[in-house]
């Protein structure tokens, strides 16, 4: 990894160093610079978590990626930064069954600085855009549940511990008034070979959110557009704007003006 060409790649201005603000203004210059997306997928390039190609294909092709390789890229570059940071699993809430995936359907990142742990994630859409400061050591065994909150321009998130093993991550919900999970994760130490199997299963899987819709997703400024194969979404100060997408050519027109991904970066491993 050339760490110079991957904090050009996310528009990185300045020396980093292993603190906290350094933290907080890598990850969202990473949000604002690297979608999210599962494209790869539906042009039937298939992904592996190999980290010279993620990083290939982020950094020196411009790319996004899902969960898997945004993360495990960051995590890459954040080592050589000198942060102390590891990957770790989660399982995704689905609202309709109400029901969580297995633990390693989603990667995430703890990171330590000093004697606070952070949870930072760069791959998961619309959530967190700064570090989510959690108590590693806190557990209630009574009724009531270890509760933190986080609030910033993404919206207001909580942070409880229902059990002995896992953090339950909620996002308020301003129309229902109510806070929603969206995953709950595990502090155990993971190696980016221990995703493999879920990895497959999201490429592969008729079951996989993945394998149903292409996305490509990214926060702005103002707020976050995404582009899926049917519409193209921006939300802007509070306000959404859809656009129809009529064919393909369309959507890749979209896709390099909006995204900066060309028809010449799809296909090149």
């Amino acid at each position: 990894m050339q760490v110079q060409e991957y904090l050009d790649r996310i528009k990185y201005k300045g020396e980093p160093a292993a603190d906290l603000n350094s933290l907080q203004e890598l990850m969202k210059a990473h949000l604002l610079n690297v979608p999210f997306e599962n494209l790869d997928i539906h042009w039937k390039t298939w992904i592996t978590l190999d980290e010279e190609k993620i990083y290939t294909k982020i950094v020196q092709h411009q790319r996004g990626g899902f969960c898997y390789e945004l993360n495990g890229s960051f995590q890459q570059l954040l080592i050589q930064l000198g942060f102390d940071v590891q990957l770790i699993g989660a399982k995704v809430y689905h609202s309709d069954t109400k029901t969580y995936s297995p633990p390693t359907s989603h990667m995430a990142l703890l990171v330590r600085l000093e004697q606070d742990t952070y949870l930072v994630d760069v791959g998961f859409g619309d959530f967190i855009s700064e570090p989510f400061k959690i108590n590693i050591e806190s557990y209630s065994t009574g009724n009531h549940s270890t509760e933190s909150y986080h609030t910033e321009r993404c919206g207001k998130f909580r942070l409880t511990k229902p059990d002995a093993w896992y953090y339950l991550v909620e996002k308020y919900n301003e129309i229902q008034e109510v806070y929603l999970p969206e995953y709950i994760f595990s502090t155990a130490p993971l190696l980016l070979k221990d995703f493999t199997h879920s990895c497959y299963f999201q490429q592969l899987s008729p079951d996989s959110n993945f394998t149903k819709n292409k996305v490509c997703s990214l926060l702005t400024e103002t707020g976050r557009k995404t582009i899926t194969q049917g519409k193209f979404i921006v939300n802007s100060n509070g306000i959404k704007t859809e656009q129809p997408i009529a064919d393909e050519d369309v959507f890749h027109v979209l896709l390099q003006k909006e995204f900066n991904i060309t028809r010449q970066a799809i296909a090149f491993l």
